[in-house]
């Protein structure tokens, strides 16, 4: 903040504990905050639309408000519009051309990329979260996978470089999950045996071959480290979605 010119602007978000730190820091400077809740600058206000896989939300600015949506599950991420939004106002851009952009946005394979899948008769959700995992963002996921519609099916792989304490960080993302009310966890990999879901496999290989005999999910998420490649199991869901119950998958 110091850095920036005395015509610069801080884009801040509006209920960060620091702040007033960073206000204090951009002294005479315009401020511009954003958060999901009134009080802020720039605010996204919306609901998850889980028929069509996206946020279908209101923006609301100081120059007007506008409808959008985000194809990109998870709360934080809709936090994550209202700073962009809040960054590319502050930058000039005009307010259709940050709907425009927000709506057009495609989140990368693996970083909670929302897709719609028929699952057992019935439209569901798959979040590919399967790029890498660590405890937090394994936690973050279980935030967002318990936001979805019930039932549903966490599909984890293991955490890795989680060092002498990985049994204890894999227990400990398991209990949450059912603290969340997560009602299927399946794990796969040494480490998963630990989270106590309701089936372990050996490896990813192991769990997308049982994928064919899954329950019922409305909501279904898959998440691991990179080297697991979980990232097979979305790819096996899609392929099985069209085919009955009990129906095998292979892994690439």
């Amino acid at each position: 903040i110091g850095a920036l010119g005395p015509e610069g602007i801080v884009v801040l978000p509006a209920a960060d504990a620091y702040t007033p730190l960073w206000r204090a820091l951009a002294g005479a400077r315009r401020v511009v905050t954003f958060g999901l809740a009134a009080g802020a600058d720039v605010v996204a206000d919306g609901a998850w639309d889980a028929a069509r896989g996206c946020w279908s939300f209101t923006l609301q600015t100081p120059v007007g408000r506008a409808p959008a949506t985000l194809r990109q599950a998870g709360r934080h991420n809709l936090g994550n519009a209202a700073a962009a939004a809040a960054a590319a106002l502050a930058a000039g851009a005009p307010l259709d051309a940050v709907v425009r952009g927000l709506s057009a946005f495609e989140p990368v394979a693996g970083r909670s990329r929302t897709l719609a899948l028929r699952w057992r008769a019935r439209a569901a959700t798959l979040v590919d979260d399967s790029y890498n995992a660590n405890p937090d963002s394994v936690r973050a996921a279980i935030d967002l996978l318990a936001a979805l519609p019930a039932p549903r099916w966490l599909l984890l792989g293991d955490m890795g470089e989680v060092g002498s304490q990985g049994p204890q960080y894999h227990a400990e993302v398991g209990a949450y999950a059912r603290e969340r009310g997560i009602e299927v966890l399946w794990t796969a990999g040494v480490l998963g045996a630990h989270a106590g879901g309701q089936r372990h496999f050996a490896d990813t290989a192991a769990l997308v071959a049982a994928l064919g005999s899954g329950p019922e999910a409305a909501s279904v998420l898959v998440k691991g480290s990179r080297f697991m490649r979980m990232e097979r199991a979305v790819a096996a869901l899609q392929a099985l979605q069209d085919l009955p119950p009990g129906e095998g998958a292979h892994a690439a």
